[in-house]
């Protein structure tokens, strides 16, 4: 007994060793590892793919890199600039309706339509609050409800049915999440900005980020699809809406959405439920994986990151990502000028270069 207690102490303090040398590594290395990562951003913006960034990592401070604007003239990206987030807002969605879960005011395997009356699917849907949030609930791309005039909006979105099974595969659309945001708006009698304002932004210190736009301001980044003025809603849906919806399009800084990244780093401001259903994949099926928001995709995911790392990015260049298996998060938002997956490729690059890869 004695002679095996020995070779699993020598095994435990070998190992505990190898991680602390690990560790160490990563802190003398990450001078190298940003180098690396504004190299690549560098090689980006040279190549017209991106006009500026600004990234910032675990062990690695805030960035910036290229331009904010070149209209009316031209203003050098700094660690202020303000993004317009695009998709990656989803996540401020998502994370809503977890703290609902906690409250236990939502349930993710409910009908959505029973918190969305409303909805022409009525009492007989199938498609749950869950699935909308994965993405796999049926529902396409197409925006019917895209109008500037309200009442055709709000028609077409209730009247959207989805295309395909729910569970048959994964296909991203901007209305699941528009409907989520519909079903908080139900259940808090408040608009999105408010409330997350109240749940999310206010506990966690993030100062500098809203989902109403901001307009003109010196830190506004101006944006090129459809190269709106800085501090507008690209994306046409968010643009039209006079209300905030779930689909995102909230406006932040890396320094915000690093403080939301190491929260749900290190778990220690809201319950356990919210980052557990926040992480945990429920649906993994012709290479799509997702969790409660989240991408968790092989694909998708940059170089050297672990299978437990949750991802979003946005149309107009945003990834953010949490690695908890190698306690790593990482936020790097361009001003996206050049094609869309290759500058998804690009930002998957530039959180590898930060990691390590």
């Amino acid at each position: 007994m004695g002679k095996l207690l020995f070779i699993w102490l020598s095994l435990f303090v070998g190992f505990s060793n190898a991680i602390a040398a690990q560790a160490q590594d990563r802190i003398l290395n990450a001078q190298e590892r940003l180098e690396r990562a504004k190299a690549e951003a560098q090689r980006q913006i040279d190549s017209g793919l991106i006009q500026g960034a600004v990234f910032v990592a675990t062990d690695i401070p805030v960035t910036a890199l290229g331009l904010q604007c070149v209209k009316p003239e031209k203003k050098p990206m700094s660690v202020n600039s303000r993004f317009d987030m695009a998709s990656v807002g989803k996540t401020f969605t998502a994370a809503l309706c977890a703290l609902l879960v906690c409250d236990g005011k939502l349930n993710p395997d409910d009908p959505f339509t029973k918190y969305l009356p409303e909805h022409v699917l009525g009492k007989d849907c199938d498609i749950t609050v869950r699935d909308l949030a994965m993405h796999v609930g049926g529902f396409d791309n197409a925006k019917p409800y895209s109008s500037k005039d309200m009442a055709v909006f709000h028609r077409e979105l209730y009247n959207k049915r989805p295309v395909r099974p729910r569970l048959e595969a994964f296909d991203y659309s901007c209305a699941n999440f528009i409907l989520l945001g519909k079903i908080i708006n139900n259940i808090t009698h408040t608009d999105l900005d408010s409330y997350a304002r109240l749940r999310i932004w206010k506990p966690l210190g993030m100062n500098r980020t809203q989902w109403n736009p901001p307009g003109d301001g010196p830190d506004e980044v101006e944006h090129w699809f459809p190269n709106r003025p800085a501090g507008q809603h690209n994306d046409t849906v968010c643009f039209y809406c006079p209300f905030p919806i779930g689909s995102g399009s909230c406006f932040s800084t890396a320094q915000d959405m690093m403080i939301f990244a190491n929260d749900l780093l290190h778990r220690k401001t809201f319950p356990e439920e919210y980052y557990r259903l926040l992480f945990s994949p429920a649906f993994d099926k012709d290479g799509d994986r997702r969790s409660f928001g989240w991408d968790m995709s092989d694909k998708t995911r940059p170089e050297g990151l672990s299978k437990k790392t949750i991802l979003h990015s946005g149309f107009t260049g945003q990834t953010i990502c949490i690695d908890p298996e190698n306690n790593f998060a990482a936020v790097v938002l361009t001003s996206r000028t050049g094609d869309h997956e290759k500058a998804r490729q690009g930002r998957a690059r530039i959180i590898s270069a930060l990691f390590g890869k």
